[in-house]
């Protein structure tokens, strides 16, 4: 947000009659009015802007910089090093009248004697603002012209009713308490936003944990089922790892629907595959025969364990040129 300040060329004064704030009649022509541009000189003694015409240390608001003349023939200022809090007030409309005060030509202080100085530029309507650590301006207003911008006379520059002071007082605080408010409100909901972000982020990878372990949970339960049936018989060793795969590829797919007995079910392609697996009947029987039973039938193996079965119905199917199946039909048959 930028910093408040005042606009350029703000008017204080004019040639022609003025009553000062003495009620003491003073003439300014054109040439006294430019004198006051010629002999202004920041570097000898810089003008402060005040709030009402102060005598002895009362704050500069700011100070001016320059004094020119416009195009009307009217003397103007530029400030800087404006207090900010000052700057709005006047924006705000609250300073509505000026007042500037003149070293007389004669006056003991006048940095450039001869001519009409500029002491201050009192700006006139409302309370000052209550800013700590202002500059004050130490000088002795005995002897120094006045001029407020109005009604001339003693009376341009009523004092402010009790009342008024205090209403001004207690709206810069309030001012001053609305601002802080509203700092403090964008800093917590900043936290609020902040540790809100923070949550989702740790629910996500939380979440994403889940998912993985129960990833690996789901594979395991596959393999352990795949293992089962090729011990039962109902799977051959080298189709385990090809219905494992299908498992996993069949467990995110949609259930399926079917109609059974006159109702429809809807089951998991995948559980559905697992449980026509479990109820198949053993494609190899593995089992020992005691003397003087019944040969073994074909698809059966007596004493082989499920590695030795493998390797030989591989060696026969590569040797005959036959499926694997039919290798493990005649390795068991051999072996009958």
């Amino acid at each position: 947000m930028a910093t408040a300040q005042l606009p350029p060329s703000i008017e204080i004064f004019r040639p022609g009659r003025h009553i000062d704030d003495a009620g003491a009649v003073h003439e300014f022509s054109d040439a006294d009015v430019a004198g006051m541009v010629e002999a202004y000189d920041p570097a000898v003694r810089e003008a402060p802007l005040t709030v009402g015409h102060p005598a002895h240390n009362l704050p500069a608001y700011g100070w001016v910089k320059r004094v020119a003349r416009n195009a009307a023939g009217r003397l103007v200022v530029d400030a800087h090093q404006v207090e900010p809090q000052f700057a709005e007030m006047v924006a705000a409309g609250r300073f509505k009248k000026r007042s500037a005060s003149f070293y007389p030509p004669q006056h003991p202080n006048n940095p450039k004697p001869g001519q009409w100085y500029l002491r201050h530029v009192a700006f006139l309507g409302a309370q000052p603002p209550a800013i700590a650590g202002l500059k004050d301006f130490a000088d002795d207003a005995a002897g120094t012209v006045s001029f407020s911008e109005g009604e001339p006379g003693p009376a341009a520059n009523p004092p402010h009713p009790p009342h008024q002071e205090q209403s001004m007082t207690q709206e810069i605080k309030d001012a001053q308490d609305r601002a802080a408010k509203a700092e403090a409100d964008a800093k917590a909901a900043l936290d609020a936003k902040t540790a809100a972000e923070a949550e989702a982020a740790a629910a996500k990878a939380q979440l994403a944990q889940f998912a993985e372990q129960a990833r690996r949970d789901r594979h395991a339960g596959f393999v352990s089922f795949a293992d089962d049936q090729v011990k039962a018989g109902r799977l051959l060793p080298k189709d385990k790892d090809a219905a494992v795969a299908v498992l996993e590829t069949l467990a995110d797919a949609q259930p399926v629907k079917f109609a059974e007995g006159g109702a429809t079910k809807e089951v998991p392609p995948a559980e559905w595959l697992k449980g026509l697996l479990a109820a198949a009947q053993p494609v190899v029987s593995f089992g020992e025969f005691a003397p003087g039973t019944a040969a073994p039938t074909a698809g059966s193996a007596q004493g082989l364990s499920d590695a030795e079965i493998d390797s030989r119905a591989r060696a026969y199917a590569a040797q005959h040129k036959v499926s694997y199946a039919e290798a493990v039909s005649a390795v068991a048959s051999f072996t009958a």
